[in-house]
């Protein structure tokens, strides 16, 4: 099988993303949400996930998978408090389609923070919530800071 072109894939979520806000508007969230819920289950018998997995290490090879299949050059998931993290991105392939989207006022696709988010909801009973807005960096980083609570709270 051939490999999608970066570029491409990035244009092509673009235009679906596009698609859906201009229809939608805000009610668009919902489609970013449950698309990361619908992935991870794709994805998750590939993920190798361990019943003794800690939230970080789950995300550890969430993040490696993401590695691997070449969503990101390179991908980091660092505790920095208690009950919060950061996440760091180099180089997603749906950057510069994010940031157009972003400029319009449109809802980005965020496929790696929702696949992320339903790990965490599915596999250990969390809520992460995005503290801020995403930075993202002329370098080509992204990166955005969570807050991990129990669902419910």
């Amino acid at each position: 099988m051939s490999k999608i072109d970066p570029c491409y894939f990035d244009l092509q979520i673009y235009a679906i993303y596009r698609a859906i806000w201009e229809r939608w508007g805000d009610e668009a969230w919902h489609v970013v949400w449950r698309s990361g819920e619908v992935l991870f289950d794709e994805i998750e018998p590939t993920l190798g996930l361990a019943t003794d997995d800690t939230p970080f290490s789950a995300m550890r090879r969430l993040a490696d998978y993401l590695r691997q299949v070449g969503y990101v050059d390179d991908i980091a998931v660092r505790q920095i408090g208690e009950d919060e993290l950061e996440y760091e991105m180099l180089n997603p392939v749906i950057l510069p389609g994010a940031k157009r989207l972003i400029a319009e006022g449109a809802v980005p696709a965020h496929i790696s923070t929702t696949l992320m988010f339903a790990l965490l909801r599915k596999r250990f009973g969390l809520k992460a919530e995005m503290l801020g807005e995403p930075k993202l960096l002329p370098d080509g980083r992204g990166i955005e800071r969570w807050k991990l609570s129990p669902i419910g709270e």
